[in-house]
């Protein structure tokens, strides 16, 4: 029926008091403790799924609004049932299932609280920072041209034409030479030829092709050009950097340099018809756009930047010590006297004991009452009898 399968619901979706105990000896102040434990796990629970949300469907945002919604309940929910029945499990440990709790508690319970607490942070982060979140794909997506052209300048730096080093290595071995005898002047004066030409030609323009210039000739001009390569390339790459620190706007300056990786990182989105604003720049992918804002969530923990946190820090408090408080009122619960009573064999075998002495004590008084209702027939009986004869 209809209103079963709402209970079968309501079970999953929120922890029950009834199931933290066990069905014997059950005070009214058990009834109490486990009806305030429940419903501090399942507000706990609650505030994570709410705080998780957002990192679903900001990842699925993608797909529009209808279906990355419908994933983002499709994830969250589980992780709700999981958190409830985890939290069930710690707070129904006894005797003969302390493990089974234990394992619950380390190995489920608390690290999955820590990563809803943590996912609550970059939830919000996303909600509430997307203008930022914009800059730093923005500067990122800077960052990569810049690289980019650093390294086009180390790959200019690393292609000097050879020539270049083995004009030096011939001058070094030019400057080496004897010249005291006939011969090795004569030496000299050949290598040196083929290094420079002869003095006739070093006074009149080259009119040569490069490749039939002598070996320095020709890596002089070689130099020359790539010297002019390097520091057209410095001068772009030191130009790009002062006209980003000029401007002070990564979104700005990325559409300005790059359009094409600006239309692919982002889009613009303009308000609602009746809603006044400015048109505002989103992160086109969803992935992306949440390790944006766990990096920049995870930046601002780590360095300590508690004022940029804002509204980060109520609900990655608020779901804190909501978690800190279930964990510790599950322990203290199942560790109490009174839970611990609730599935003791000994004590029912008491309760049971006791039933049983109280039937056998009702059968005998029913029994008694049966048999002074048939001592008080049977002088009815005898007088009827007699009536007859008279």
């Amino acid at each position: 029926t209809l209103f079963t399968r709402i209970n079968q619901a309501s079970s999953l979706a929120l922890v029950s008091p009834k199931s933290l105990h066990g069905g014997y000896h059950v005070t009214p102040e058990l009834e109490k403790s486990a009806t305030a434990t429940a419903v501090v796990m399942s507000a706990s629970n609650w505030i994570d799924t709410f705080g998780n949300f957002p990192v679903f469907f900001f990842a699925f945002k993608s797909l529009t609004f209808f279906p990355a919604a419908f994933m983002a309940i499709a994830l969250s929910m589980p992780a709700l049932v999981a958190g409830n029945a985890l939290s069930a499990v710690v707070a129904q440990g006894h005797k003969g299932r302390w493990k089974l709790a234990i394992s619950a508690l380390v190995l489920g319970l608390i690290p999955l609280n820590i990563l809803q607490t943590v996912a609550t942070g970059i939830g919000i982060e996303v909600i509430n920072n997307q203008p930022e979140l914009a800059q730093m794909a923005a500067g990122q997506a800077l960052e990569r041209i810049v690289a980019s052209k650093q390294e086009q300048l180390q790959g200019v730096e690393n292609n000097a034409p050879r020539e270049i080093q083995e004009c030096r290595q011939e001058r070094q071995a030019l400057e080496a030479m004897p010249r005291k005898t006939p011969f090795e002047e004569k030496s000299f004066q050949s290598r040196y030829v083929r290094l420079f030409g002869t003095f006739a030609s070093q006074s009149q323009p080259m009119t040569l092709p490069l490749a039939q210039l002598p070996l320095c000739v020709r890596a002089n001009t070689l130099e020359q050009a790539y010297e002019q390569s390097v520091q057209e390339s410095q001068n772009a790459l030191h130009s790009f950097q002062v006209e980003r620190e000029t401007l002070g706007n990564d979104l700005a300056f990325l559409k300005q340099v790059a359009p094409s990786q600006y239309d692919k990182t982002f889009v613009e989105q303009s308000p609602w018809f009746f809603l006044p604003g400015e048109q505002k720049v989103e992160v086109r992918s969803g992935v992306t756009l949440v390790t944006l804002g766990t990096q920049s969530f995870m930046g601002k923990v780590q360095g300590g930047d508690w004022e940029q946190l804002g509204m980060n820090l109520f609900f990655v408090g608020l779901s804190a010590i909501t978690s800190l408080a279930s964990i510790g009122m599950g322990v203290t619960f199942a560790l109490s006297q009174d839970t611990q009573k609730s599935y003791d064999d000994r004590h029912k075998e008491k309760v049971n004991r006791f039933f049983q002495r109280a039937r056998m004590t009702l059968s005998q008084m029913h029994d008694e009452q049966q048999r002074q209702l048939e001592t008080l027939d049977q002088p009815v009986e005898v007088a009827d009898e007699l009536g007859q004869y008279n």
